[in-house]
C-alpha cells in the first residue's frame, strides 16, 4: 500500500469514525483511541501506526470481538504536540468513552502519563522509546517497543563496527531524538571514535546551514543524524550542497519510503544507514503478521507496524480476560496475558484459551511482550542500508545482545 493510498484510506476512516455516536452511549463494545502524529515530523509513522491498529481491530472483530463486544476506534492527530495530545486524549475519554489510547510518540507519551493514571485509561505506544518512560512508565502506561537505551547502544555498536574514525552528531531538540543520541554518544566515546561535533538544533527552521558550518569543516567519516522527517531531509540536502561526501547513520524517524521520495538518491544510496527497533523477521509470529499485511494491504509491513498490531491484541486479550470492560480492567491484567501460561500468537488463539480457563502468554509479531516495571519489553534492532532507492536489511542485532 502506498502512503498516498494509506493517507486517503485513513482520511476516509477518520470521517466515518467521527460520524458515529459516542461509544459509551451504545449497549455493547468498547472504543479505542488512535492518537498519532498524522502531520509534522512524524506524520508518516502516524499513518503507518493508524493503519496497523485498524488492521488489528479488524482481525479482533472478525474473530467475534471480545467479551466486551466489538472494538471501535476513533482517530485524532497530535501534530507532534504534547498540548494537542492532551486535548485530544481528554476528548476521546469524555466524548467517545475510550478505555485505551494507542499510538502517541515519545513526547506526547510523557505528557500523557498523569492523565492516563488519573483517568484510569490505558496508554500504549509502539514507538515511544524515550528513556524518560523507564522511570515513570508501568501502571497504565505501556509500550510494545524497547527503550531508547537499546537504540543508542545499537547505533554505537554499528558505528564502531563500521570502523569510523570520526563522527559528528546532529540532534533534533525533541524527546524522541535526544534520548537515543545520549546513549549513542556514550557508546561512540567508549569505542574511541572522535566526536567532532555534538549539535542540538530546533526543528521547523527553513535552513540548518548555521548548524552545518562546523560539521562540514571537520569533514567527519559519518554524521549521526537524529532528526525528524521534515528537518532531517533539509539537513541532508544542505549538507550535500555544502560538499559533504561521507556516510550517514539516521535514527528511525527517517526509516520511511518518503525519505527516498524527498532526496536525491545520490545522497542516500550506498551512503546512508538507518537504525531502528525491529522485529526478528525469522519468527513465525512475524511471518504470519507479514502474510496478513500483504493479503489485506497489498504491501509489506512497515516500521513499527508489527508493534502497533501487537498493541491491539494486548488490549483485546486483556478485555477478554478482565472482569470489567474499562481501562482499569485492562490495566489489572495486561501483564498477565503476556507473561505466563499457554503460548498464543493471535487474538483468536488467546480468546479460545481464555474461554477454556487457561492463563496465556501472548508472543507478538514484534517479539516477546513480557514487560519490565516500566511497561517496556526487550527489543531487537536492525540496521538498514539505502540501496537502489529503498531501505534494505544490513545487520540484525537480537535482543540478547543488549541484556
Amino acid at each position: 500500500m502506498t502512503f498516498a493510498r494509506s493517507a486517503a484510506a485513513l482520511a476516509a476512516l477518520t470521517t466515518a469514525l467521527t460520524a458515529v455516536q459516542p461509544a459509551f452511549a451504545q449497549t455493547d463494545g468498547v472504543t479505542l483511541g488512535i492518537l498519532v502524529p498524522l502531520t509534522g515530523e512524524l506524520g508518516e509513522f502516524g499513518k503507518i501506526v493508524a493503519d496497523a491498529v485498524q488492521l488489528g481491530v479488524d482481525e479482533v472483530n472478525a474473530a467475534g470481538g471480545t467479551n466486551c463486544g466489538p472494538l471501535r476506534t476513533v482517530v485524532a492527530d497530535t501534530g507532534g504536540s504534547a498540548e494537542q495530545a492532551i486535548r485530544e486524549a481528554n476528548k476521546m475519554i469524555d466524548s467517545e468513552g475510550a478505555v485505551a489510547i494507542l499510538g502517541p510518540a515519545s513526547g506526547e507519551m510523557v505528557a500523557l502519563v498523569d492523565l492516563a493514571k488519573r483517568r484510569k485509561t490505558v496508554l500504549l505506544s509502539p514507538y515511544a522509546g524515550t528513556i524518560t518512560l523507564n522511570e515513570i512508565g508501568g501502571d497504565y502506561v505501556y509500550r510494545t517497543v524497547s527503550s531508547d537505551l537499546g537504540d543508542g547502544a545499537a547505533s554505537g555498536l554499528w558505528m564502531a563496527e563500521k570502523g569510523y574514525k570520526s563522527v559528528a552528531f546532529l540532534i533534533q531538540n525533541e524527546e524522541s531524538t535526544i534520548s537515543p543520541a545520549q546513549v549513542a554518544r556514550e557508546a561512540v566515546t567508549a569505542a574511541g571514535i572522535e566526536l567532532t561535533d555534538m549539535i542540538i538544533y530546533n526543528p521547523g527552521q527553513p535552513s540548518y546551514q548555521a548548524e552545518l558550518i562546523s560539521v562540514l569543516s571537520h569533514n567527519p567519516d559519518a554524521i549521526y543524524l537524529a532528526g525528524g522527517q521534515e528537518s532531517g531531509i533539509t539537513v541532508m540536502k544542505e549538507a550535500a550542497a555544502g560538499g559533504y561526501e561521507g556516510e550517514w547513520l539516521l535514527t528511525s524517524d527517517l526509516a520511511v519510503p518518503y525519505t527516498f521520495e524527498a532526496l536525491d538518491p545520490r545522497i542516500l544510496n550506498d551512503r546512508a544507514y538507518v537504525e531502528l527497533a525491529e522485529a526478528d523477521n525469522t519468527l513465525d509470529e512475524y511471518k504470519a503478521f507479514a502474510e496478513l499485511t500483504r493479503r489485506e494491504t497489498g504491501g509489506d509491513p512497515l516500521p513499527f507496524s508489527a508493534n502497533a498490531f501487537d498493541m491491539v491484541n494486548l488490549v483485546a486479550l486483556s478485555l477478554q480476560a478482565s472482569a470489567n470492560c474499562t481501562g482499569e480492567g485492562i490495566n489489572a491484567v495486561l501483564r498477565d496475558v503476556s507473561e505466563k501460561g499457554t503460548k498464543v500468537t493471535s487474538f483468536s488463539e488467546g480468546k479460545a484459551a481464555i474461554s477454556a480457563g487457561e492463563d496465556i502468554d501472548l508472543e507478538g509479531a514484534s517479539g516477546p511482550l513480557t514487560m519490565d516495571e516500566s511497561g517496556t519489553p526487550k527489543g531487537a534492532y536492525m540496521i538498514l542500508k539505502a540501496e537502489d532507492g529503498a531501505w534494505a536489511e544490513e545487520k540484525f542485532y537480537p535482543a540478547s545482545m543488549f541484556e
